[in-house]
């Protein structure tokens, strides 16, 4: 047995609204995690986070998560005005076992258009383990813009750097065409990713990528 840890600490500044649309969410992702009612979500939250499912005014919210029967964030939320100028909110966003970074970003990015307007925020986590297993070790970063998430993986860097005994984009793209396709590494993935601002490669830039990280993990695999 062994357990894998997400943590993650990040601080920013935003406006007074923004932060009660932060406080807002967190208390009912916590409340919906432990089975309270949170009760209807604020207007202000709703225009930011419209229900999917009109017999659910939380929807909104728990479509932030990858499984919506568990909006956890796996971080807690804190902060309060700022002694220097009390129109803005030090806030703080952390977590040390199961740091959750894209909901949590998907939320900011809604919650802070304001403060985004002015300058991105952009925060790191690690993934630790509890035994020295290889390949449980990592973690990544992500940049909040207001038009745009950014969210990458270390091993997405590292599977570049080690790329070099693999063919490149280039000949990649020679090779089947530029508007080919590789087996293994539909088209479709490469565009959802795109679209979901997981990725900003190009496709053969994205099949070099994942290239590699295949290699890396069948060279290493994790022990059962």
């Amino acid at each position: 047995m062994h357990e894998t840890y997400l943590a993650g600490s990040f601080a920013f500044a935003c406006t007074n609204a923004e932060m009660a649309l932060l406080e807002e969410a967190f208390q009912a992702a916590s409340d919906l995690m432990t089975g309270f009612d949170p009760g209807d979500p604020s207007e202000e939250l709703i225009a930011i986070l419209p229900p999917i499912d009109p017999d659910d005014r939380w929807s909104g919210l728990r479509d932030l998560f990858g499984d919506p029967a568990f909006p956890a964030f796996g971080a807690a939320l804190s902060g309060g005005n700022s002694l220097k100028t009390p129109a803005v909110c030090d806030v703080q966003i952390f977590g040390a076992t199961d740091f959750q970074p894209e909901p949590i970003a998907k939320l900011v990015h809604r919650c802070c258009q304001t403060s985004l307007q002015e300058h991105p925020i952009g925060f790191e986590w690690g993934m630790t383990c509890s035994k020295p297993w290889s390949d449980e070790f990592g973690g990544g970063w992500c940049a909040i813009h207001a038009d745009r998430i950014e969210l990458h993986l270390t091993r997405e860097g590292l599977a570049a750097a080690l790329q070099s005994e693999n063919p490149t984009a280039a000949q990649l793209a020679e090779s089947h065409g530029i508007w080919g396709e590789l087996a293994g590494h539909p088209v479709e993935d490469w565009q959802y990713e795109v679209a979901n601002s997981d990725t900003r490669l190009g496709y053969w830039d994205w099949v070099v990528v994942r290239q590699a990280v295949a290699v890396a993990m069948a060279s290493d695999p994790i022990p059962d």
